[in-house]
């Protein structure tokens, strides 16, 4: 089979085009997990299969306003999932998602990934702005 050179520009095209949402999808991911409060919500999560709020409130011995937003950065991550009974909410960590996370730090820093193009300029600039949550 022969491919084109603009079949093999597309690809490439489209493969970097992936690359970047991977980026965005990173970048979402890791500024959730950038502060200690999340990170040890994550810890508490991950060796449990669920923590309820109020646990979670006073493992932390953190007001439960608090918890409750860090959990919605978590949440709108995707790195948690949440589960409402009655009054009572219980987090759950999100397994795969993290595993996610994890792999696409490894592509970030694999030598063997390579981009056709990056961002310079005000294309990174541009980029970096589109990437704000």
């Amino acid at each position: 089979m022969v491919v084109s050179v603009d079949e093999r520009e597309a690809t490439s095209l489209e493969s970097d085009r992936q690359f970047m949402e991977d980026w965005r999808d990173l970048k979402m991911m890791t500024k959730a997990l950038g502060g200690v409060a999340r990170l040890t919500i994550v810890y508490h999560l991950a060796r449990q299969p669920e923590i309820s709020v109020t646990d979670l409130t006073a493992m932390l011995n953190i007001s439960q306003p608090l918890v409750s937003w860090h959990l919605r950065k978590l949440r709108r991550a995707g790195l948690i999932q949440t589960r409402r009974t009655g009054r009572q909410v219980y987090c759950s960590l999100n397994h795969s998602r993290f595993q996610q996370c994890l792999e696409r730090l490894g592509r970030l820093v694999d030598p063997s990934q390579i981009l056709e193009v990056l961002p310079v300029g005000n294309a990174l600039i541009e980029a970096d702005a589109s990437m704000n949550d």
